[in-house]
């Protein structure tokens, strides 16, 4: 369950406030942590009627090292913070700044990160997490392990998003799969769903382009797709791609950038040839997929630093900025672990 509300005015503020406390109460979180996420939703979206210009909030369930629970993001084309450092002590605000409620919502938050460039605007994510007392700690992190961040939303007035995505395990290969279902509206994602069904049905040993290849198969009876598929195998440090159509993928190391080159055509109509791509992939290794919804003039060079933030962060930024109402738009962000 995912859902996005505009946030301009007080009105929306207990909107927000309402479906936290709804979908904190279906990932099972107890009242106390429900309270929680009700306070980090009350504040986030107080301070988006007070200071934020174009306020969003976007609301999800997830799921983190075995844990259920709910995560805020909040995301503005306001002024920023010049100092976040200050921002961020109790007492302090400024008609810039989030004043007391960041420090509310950071100690609310299991987990907490921020983004913000003056003049740029601001996105923060929070998660909550259960805090049930004597329960033992979630854990840990395997090394290796994917952070996967993704934001997808429909064209414009439509219900049902054409676009669709997934990530999958395959004995120590970790898959992600980005699909646009030609056009928009019900037809395109019922494209999609069979695309990501057949990510989810390939055996371990399926490489990206056989996984494409029997996407081509299955997807005939439906009006088609662009697709890609990422395969990481963290351990031999290496990741091979697969794509047909226009999904944009770049991976990027350090200060280093690698396009990821697709073949021309659709998955289901006319994908001829199906070529694999290796690449290199490290510890600090970041992947990004996208489906054309977002601007082809995006770049990631007037954001410094961005990339060393959480997934979930890095995508609901670039989705913030790129993406475009006429069409469906995902963006799919896959950070390594060391």
């Amino acid at each position: 369950m995912e859902k996005t509300l505009e946030v301009h005015e007080k009105s929306q503020v207990g909107e927000v406030r309402r479906l936290v406390a709804e979908m904190a109460a279906a990932q099972g979180l107890s009242e106390a942590d429900q309270g929680r996420a009700a306070l980090v939703a009350t504040e986030a979206s107080t301070n988006l009627v007070k200071y934020g210009k174009h306020g969003v909030i976007n609301l999800s369930l997830q799921a983190e090292r075995g844990l259920r629970g709910v995560q805020i993001v909040a995301m503005d084309k306001g002024p920023g913070f010049a100092n976040f450092q200050a921002s961020a002590r109790d007492g302090h605000s400024t008609g810039g700044s989030l004043g007391i409620g960041l420090g509310v919502i950071m100690r609310a938050s299991d987990v907490f990160d921020v983004y913000t460039q003056p003049a740029q605007g601001s996105a923060f994510l929070s998660r909550i997490l259960p805090r049930t007392a004597g329960a033992p700690p979630p854990p840990p992190v395997l090394a290796g392990t994917l952070s996967v961040g993704v934001r997808t939303t429909p064209k414009a007035g439509e219900t049902e998003c054409g676009d669709a995505w997934v990530f999958t395990q395959a004995g120590r290969v970790q898959r992600l799969c980005v699909v646009d279902g030609l056009g928009h509206g019900p037809l395109a994602a019922r494209a999609a769903a069979e695309a990501v069904e057949t990510v989810r049905d390939a055996a371990d040993g399926d490489t990206p382009a056989a996984i494409l290849a029997r996407a081509h198969e299955r997807l005939q009876p439906t009006r088609g797709a662009v697709m890609a598929v990422v395969a990481i195998d963290a351990m031999a440090g290496s990741l091979s791609f697969c794509g047909i159509g226009n999904i944009a993928g770049a991976v990027y190391a350090g200060d280093d950038a690698q396009h990821l080159l697709s073949v021309e055509g659709v998955v289901g109509y006319n994908a001829r040839a199906f070529r694999t791509q290796e690449l290199r992939w490290t510890g600090g290794s970041v992947v990004i997929l996208s489906s054309d919804g977002l601007s082809n003039r995006r770049s990631l060079a007037r954001y410094p630093g961005l990339l060393q933030h959480h997934a979930s962060l890095v995508a609901s930024v670039m989705h913030r900025d790129f993406a475009r109402d006429a069409d469906d738009a995902t963006v799919l962000v896959a950070k390594g672990t060391r």
